[in-house]
């Protein structure tokens, strides 16, 4: 799918697919936004802007000279981007962003959510100036609320928990499910992380942006202003990211204590019952024996004697235990 924002009329139009050659200028196209695109859209985008458009396997290269890279005066940058936050299965894709002096190039293989924000905010109220600095700097101010929107649902969603988790039951029998409480940390943990490694990525992608405006001289102050900004905000908000995975770690360690107090408890309940029994075991155990000489098997209140040594036997345990606070 290809999306192609170009000046016209000092206005931003919006193209959805790749105009007929002659009928747009170069210099007027300002964003061109490929989803998932096919090899023929990235021939017709590379013709028409004369710009190499990165593929899947190269966006996919972990090595920083491979994601951040400036070739002739236009910047290779590529940054993980987390999709799907909002579902039980979150992810996390690699999102090329190529940008030159008057066009910026954004390759993409998902649908995070701040890009279509963002689209419908330009349709509405276009950035100006018109420039592809602009636009980048407007979709990265996007994607960085995005990335904190998160990371304050993940820690509302573990204050939650918590108060499930460490809230005293009703009752014995209503305490917290404790498998779907490890599954929803389990959850959160793992989105936090894909965060984090956004936000590294992110941090990575402006620090290079902003040396290579810096180092080329190019005088751009209200971008540069608004990347620097950008960059506290990453700082701060990787710091709360920080707190986050803190809480998480501390809830499932609290989590894993509870599970294993309940089968402690459990263990115990059992010991204590194998203990009050056996004494009584013991008693009937003695008069199940078939010898011959045994008094009490032919006298008359031999049988009312077993029972009640088995009952005493078995009651001065529990009463033992019950003092003791064991039960």
């Amino acid at each position: 799918m290809l999306y192609i924002y170009a000046r016209k009329d000092d206005t931003l139009t919006n193209y959805s697919e790749c105009p007929a050659p002659g009928t747009l200028a170069p210099e007027d196209i300002l964003w061109v936004d490929l989803l998932s695109p096919t090899p023929e859209e990235e021939v017709k985008v590379e013709e028409l802007l004369g710009i190499d458009v990165p593929t899947r396997e190269e966006m996919e290269e972990i090595e920083p000279s491979s994601r951040l890279y400036e070739d002739k005066g236009v910047l290779f940058m590529t940054a993980v981007l987390v999709s799907n936050a909002h579902t039980e299965e979150p992810d996390s894709h690699s999102v090329s962003f190529v940008l030159s002096e008057r066009t910026l190039v954004t390759v993409r293989y998902t649908s995070p959510a701040p890009f279509e924000n963002y689209r419908r905010r330009i349709e509405r109220q276009p950035p100006q100036p018109l420039r592809a600095d602009m636009l980048y700097a407007g979709l990265m101010d996007t994607i960085i609320d995005r990335l904190a929107d998160i990371l304050e649902t993940v820690n509302r969603k573990i204050d939650s928990l918590s108060h499930e988790i460490f809230r005293a039951p009703v009752t014995p029998k209503r305490k917290p499910p404790y498998n779907e409480v490890l599954r929803q940390i389990g959850r959160q943990g793992d989105l936090t992380f894909k965060a984090r490694d956004s936000l590294v990525s992110i941090q990575r992608m402006l620090t290079f942006y902003e040396q290579t405006v810096r180092e080329g001289g190019a005088d751009r102050n209200d971008v540069a202003g608004r990347i620097r900004t950008q960059l506290k905000d990453v700082n701060g908000i990787n710091d709360y990211a920080a707190f986050v995975a803190n809480n998480i770690n501390f809830l499932l360690q609290a989590t894993l204590g509870m599970v294993s107090m309940d089968q402690n408890a459990t263990i115990k309940i059992f010991s204590v019952v194998a203990v009050v029994f056996l004494p009584p075991t013991l008693i009937a155990s003695i008069y199940g024996m078939n010898f011959d000489h045994m008094p009490e098997l032919h006298w008359q209140l031999g049988y009312p004697m077993a029972v009640a040594l088995m009952l005493l036997s078995g009651y001065l345990p529990f009463r033992l235990f019950k003092r003791k606070g064991w039960l």
